[in-house]
């Protein structure tokens, strides 16, 4: 039985390492005989108890994508990989956008990213320290896993469920579910590296990833996957209008950010008879990655360098063009520390029963850092380098699973499975230097100049450090218990119910369920359907995160400090927040498979209700009585915030839509062409808001800030070692409110790869990403061509702004 479980240093150009690389691969043994490489039998464990259940057999909808869709792409994050094989699946680039920018958010099926509960083997993962709050209208008060931290090279297999599934899983599967089953070969390997390189001669990025399969002992096995990856920042900005004539360079960064990134995964097992075995595995990542804040330009209007500061012994006074003469762009740094260690048990018994007994360990840690900035309520005396703080997020499971079948006179047997799991989870924010958050003697003062009382901000400028007051650690435990039914009641029929009690130590108790089936008419022709409740509880750190951004209001050139805060605390309540509690779902789902002249088309239709959603608010405006109300509570900085939003659960939210997948195979000539279509149709409209919370603004953007429709095409042709690629991807119109208060108008991507094997064990391949170097629409012209600070494409844009970008890649098996 084979077991399956299911401050940075001075760095060399990415062209550099990536020759090093290619010549060291270039030096491995061509002799060696090639893994050989057969096609992915899709049995799914993602979405069903049962054993050996196929994806076309399944009661939902379930896409399965196997290792050599993922290889054949440019990117070097996973994000950006689904999105191209994914069509509901969604992720912006986040160029200026505080943490964003290091941990990207991603939806599916318009829901947000915490709504989709990510799996490896079968096991709960982690999620990320960071608590969104920029990255887009969805994602903003997310807190969810950074897919990112799984390389493509560890993945053997990834099983989308698109269904609400928390009467089976638990918390947060209530868009759906995402496995990624880690590569289990004893055996062989591959090593690959990857250069690419955009039109515009930036963003160089290179990419060198193996993975090798050992025995372990005479019936287990030890599977190793290591990825690195460096990449060069780009930059589709134009210079900031704002900026003197004598600043040449440009003062933003509007694109991707300078990073560099080290994962590696191990996934391990023995089989210690035929019917038990033990199994581990785990990952350790590591990255680095930094990018601008807004540019702070020397003018007397700004209120950085606006303000002139009356100084003891200084006959003229300090203003901060002293240092920064043509103005300063803050760079934010962050260092991302992920790891996770999953074992386990699973043994049968003569009698038929199988048990799985596991428990894991996740942590997810994020240092900040800032650079080229002050704190302005310091003056003078203030430092240029802050160390911002710390988040973590820890959590721990413990599982035990119990199936078996039941013969019942249907015409499979009734598996009938049960189990528990105990989850605790820790979210840890941690102080930044005092320099970072202190009140310094400017923030309130009387201006050298012009005699008027004024204000500077306190804090790191760009990203106010975590104060002590603010930080601590959180924790919260919960205890579920959970049954889960399904069989062929006849050829023809198949039917399935599962049902979840879990217990939260702060809030409270939730039910939910979940009803399946699916009817078989012929063997070419099914119908299958769906309805379940489901849950997403807050986490601590949506309890807890409490931060000062700076950001521009659309069309404005004028900085404005947004406080965001916790719905628990003074700022919040003062507004009106009320306490956190759990969202509630309602999902609907119903489908049909068929096989039509060796097409396989699946069309399934989804109706998603979700109530009391987590999410931030708009935005609050204090007026000038708010500011002293809220100084007087206490509240450091009140007299600088220019917006205020918390967290929230003001709103309820529909969410409809269908996929439509169809897949073919045909012969051409004496080769073979592969052919897939995947579209998406989806639509969210808020149904229930409290106005006061939920403005116009926000609700626009939480129903038309993704496309409705996104579709991929894809062409394979092969011809013995040859094979060419063609791959198309639409996205429809969108509108970002909040940000531009414009419509973008819908795209079209195209991709190509041509690939080679040169020898029985080398693979060589080269591919241009956005081939005819398509752009989204430009933002709104202001201030001579460009945005009011010098954008030119929307951050929120689904399919980036980079443009074209060519590779290569090595493959070399053995």
């Amino acid at each position: 039985m084979q077991v399956n479980n299911s401050k940075p240093a001075k760095r060399a150009s990415v062209r550099k390492v990536a020759f090093g690389i290619l010549c060291t691969t270039s030096l491995l043994p061509l002799t060696a005989l090639a893994q050989p490489v057969g096609e992915i039998e899709e049995i799914i464990v993602t979405g069903t108890r049962v054993a050996n259940r196929t994806a076309t057999e399944s009661l939902a909808p379930i896409d399965v994508l196997g290792a050599g869709d993922l290889e054949k792409q440019a990117f070097t994050d996973t994000n950006d990989i689904l999105r191209t094989l994914v069509p509901s699946f969604n992720v912006s680039r986040n160029g200026i956008s505080d943490g964003s920018t290091f941990v990207r958010p991603p939806t599916l099926r318009g829901l947000p990213p915490d709504q989709t509960l990510i799996l490896v083997n079968g096991k709960r993962r982690h999620r990320s320290a960071l608590v969104q709050l920029s990255g887009g209208a969805l994602a903003a008060g997310a807190q969810a896993s950074d897919l990112s931290q799984i390389p493509s090279i560890a993945i053997k297999q990834v099983e989308v469920l698109r269904d609400g599934a928390a009467a089976q899983y638990g918390s947060d599967a209530i868009a759906g579910v995402m496995n990624f089953q880690l590569k289990d070969a004893s055996e062989g390997g591959s090593a690959q590296i990857q250069y690419g390189s955009t039109y515009e001669g930036d963003g160089d990025n290179a990419k060198f990833a193996a993975n090798v399969g050992l025995p372990l002992g005479p019936n287990g096995f030890f599977n190793l996957s290591a990825e690195y990856s460096q990449g060069d920042p780009t930059n589709r900005g134009v210079q900031d209008p704002r900026a003197p004539a004598a600043k040449k360079d440009l003062a933003m960064n509007w694109g991707d950010p300078d990073s560099e990134a080290t994962r590696v995964f191990v996934n391990s097992g023995i089989d210690l008879t035929d019917t038990a075995s033990i199994y581990l595995f785990g990952n350790y990542g590591a990255s680095k990655a930094n990018g601008s804040f807004y540019y702070r330009p020397p003018s007397l209007d700004h209120a950085v360098n606006g303000p002139t500061l009356p100084v003891p012994g200084d006959a003229d006074g300090f203003r901060f063009t002293e240092w920064f003469p043509l103005g300063f762009t803050p760079r934010f740094y962050g260092d991302v520390k992920d790891a996770s260690i999953v074992g386990g048990f699973k043994h049968e018994l003569e009698s038929g029963l199988t048990y799985n007994v596991s428990g894991s360990f996740g942590r997810s840690q994020i240092d900040y850092d800032l650079k080229n900035t002050v704190n302005p309520s310091l003056g003078p005396a203030s430092p240029t380098e802050f160390y911002v703080g710390r988040l973590v997020q820890e959590e721990e499971n413990f599982n035990v699973d119990l199936s078996y079948p039941v013969e019942i006179g249907w015409a499979t047997p009734l598996n009938i499975a049960v189990g528990t799991e105990f989850r605790r989870e820790l979210y840890e924010i941690g102080p930044g230097d005092t320099a970072s958050y202190t009140v310094g003697p400017y923030a309130s003062f009387i201006d050298f100049r012009t005699k008027l009382p004024a204000a500077l901000p306190i804090g790191s400028n760009g990203y106010p450090g975590f104060r002590p007051e603010d930080s601590g650690e959180f924790k919260r435990d919960n205890i579920a218990f959970y049954a889960d039914l399904e069989g062929d009641v006849t050829d023809s029929l198949t039917v399935g119910a599962a049902a979840r009690y879990e217990d939260f130590d702060y809030f409270g108790s939730t039910f939910n369920w979940k009803l399946s089936s699916r009817y078989d008419f012929t063997d070419e022709f099914a119908i299958r359907g769906s309805v379940n409740t489901g849950f997403r509880a807050p986490t601590p750190g949506q309890s807890q995160t409490s931060s000062v951004q700076t950001f521009f209001p659309a069309g404005s050139s004028s900085p404005v400090a947004r406080g965001t805060y916790p719905a628990a605390s003074v700022v919040a309540q003062y507004f009106g927040a009320k306490p956190l509690s759990e969202e509630k779902s309602v999902n609907f789902a119903g489908g049909i498979v068929a096989d039509l002249a060796d097409i396989n088309i699946t069309i399934d239709y989804y109706n998603i209700k979700v109530e009391d959603r987590i999410a931030l608010s708009g935005d609050f405006n204090p007026t000038a009585a708010d500011k002293l109300a809220l100084a007087a509570l206490g509240v450091p900085g009140a007299n600088t915030l220019g917006a205020v939003n918390y967290f929230t659960n003001s709103f309820d939210t529909r969410t409809q839509g269908v996929d439509f997948v169809a897949n073919t195979t045909v012969p051409a000539g004496e080769g073979k062409v592969d052919l897939t279509t995947a579209l998406n149709y989806n639509k969210t409209k808020v149904i229930k808001r409290n106005t006061a919370v939920i403005d116009d603004t926000r609700k626009a953007d939480l129903e038309k800030q993704l496309p409705k429709f996104r579709g991929n095409f894809s062409a394979q042709y092969t011809l013995d070692a040859f094979s060419i690629l063609g791959r198309a991807s639409y996205y429809s119109k969108f509108t970002d409110t909040a940000n531009y208060g414009k419509t973008f108008g819908s795209e079209w991507l195209f991709d190509a790869e041509v690939s080679y094997d040169l020898y029985d064990n080398m693979n060589f391949a080269v591919g241009v990403q956005n081939l005819f170097d398509n752009y989204p629409d430009k933002v709104d012209a202001l201030a001579g061509g460009g945005y009011a600070v010098g954008q030119v494409y929307p951050d929120t844009s689904p399919m980036g702004y980079n443009g074209g970008m060519y590779y290569a890649r090595v493959t070399v098996k053995f």
